[in-house]
């Protein structure tokens, strides 16, 4: 089953619910402090000075270093570095310089936030970070790969915990979700919360090479009738298909687990769901060879219950809420805010 699960968009934000609690990490800081790969024979994406202003958020200045930190893992996904034309690379690095603005809005919006163990928070997340190092020589190298330096990473770990408490206190504790917004939700979705026909099968496969001639599988035929005959006679499948079966799935008893339309081919799939719970077919041809298959279990296609579902629905709307709420601060305060672009003016 997929739920539903389309939240508003936004490179600024990552948010993710944690019981009751949104946790929000503002571009670029990470719980990890993996190296940015950079597609190989890439320079830096963008030219200039690394001290030279690129934008400046309320008399806040980010140099063209930051802006070059966070277009390159933005240019790395999208792949060889000699594919990317001219026009790709300006529309990355504007998307780079959005996102740092609406992160320093944010941060803006969180630097008042009144965290008592503060400092002592952001040394448990820098020591966590600094723990999935082995060594204290691949711990510098992660950093220069990030181009930062530890001080600068505990000021980015420091601006996310203060962004996370003024999402908690001023967005996410003021967001009610009834039960009747729950249940719209589940009424207004029911191809969400479906679950397609399945069952579950054990098979025993005589396999015959795709290039095998007419006397191969004719063999291969005669020894799969001959097991069916054994089935038939009371015995039991699930060691036939130990001693007998080339499939992988021999270990198991021919076991295949659960599987839906679609997931099995055609002549197998057919055969398969046209039996019912603990029946055996008669020899199927496929590609792989010819197949014996017993039923152990059907499911009807059926709707998940408003109940089982309830928690999860609730889960999303907190948190497509939070982000529309949240994104609503940032512009709220960009309409009020100076933005100036520096490195535009002739």
């Amino acid at each position: 089953m997929h739920l539903f699960s389309k939240l508003v968009a936004t490179t600024t934000v990552t948010l993710a619910l944690v019981g009751a609690h949104l946790v929000i990490a503002a571009e670029p800081v990470s719980n990890e402090l993996a190296p940015t790969a950079i597609p190989a024979g890439e320079a830096a994406p963008t030219s200039g000075d690394p001290t030279d202003v690129v934008v400046k958020i309320n008399g806040v200045a980010i140099p063209r270093a930051e802006l070059d930190r966070n277009t390159r893992p933005l240019l790395a996904r999208m792949g060889p570095a000699d594919s990317i034309t001219t026009d790709q690379r300006k529309l990355v690095e504007d998307t780079a310089k959005e996102n740092l603005i609406r992160s320093e809005l944010l941060f803006q919006l969180a630097k008042d936030q009144n965290i008592p163990d503060l400092d002592r928070q952001v040394e448990e997340q820098f020591a966590l970070i600094k723990s999935r190092s082995p060594s204290e020589e691949e711990w510098n190298d992660a950093l220069a790969k990030k181009g930062i330096t530890p001080d600068g990473l505990r000021e980015q770990i420091k601006r996310g915990l203060m962004i996370n408490a003024f999402v908690q206190n001023e967005v996410v504790s003021k967001i009610e979700i009834t039960d009747a917004q729950l249940k719209a939700f589940y009424d207004e979705h029911p191809e969400a919360f479906s679950k397609p026909e399945s069952m579950r099968a054990s098979h025993i496969l005589i396999g015959v090479d795709a290039g095998a001639g007419a006397e191969e599988k004719e063999n291969a035929k005669r020894k799969a009738d001959e097991i069916l005959e054994k089935v038939k006679s009371g015995s039991d499948f699930a060691e036939l298909a130990k001693g007998e079966s080339t499939c992988p799935s021999a270990a198991q008893g021919g076991d295949l687990g659960e599987f839906g339309r679609g997931q099995m081919v055609a002549p197998f799939e057919n055969a398969a769901f046209a039996l019912e719970s603990g029946d055996v077919s008669e020899v199927v041809e496929t590609q792989f060879g010819y197949h014996i298959i017993k039923a152990t279990g059907k499911n009807a296609a059926a709707v998940v219950p408003f109940e089982e579902v309830k928690a999860r629905i609730e889960k999303q709307l907190r948190t497509q809420q939070a982000q529309q709420a949240l994104l609503a601060k940032v512009e709220e305060l960009r309409g009020t805010s100076v933005i100036e672009f520096p490195d535009q003016n002739p």
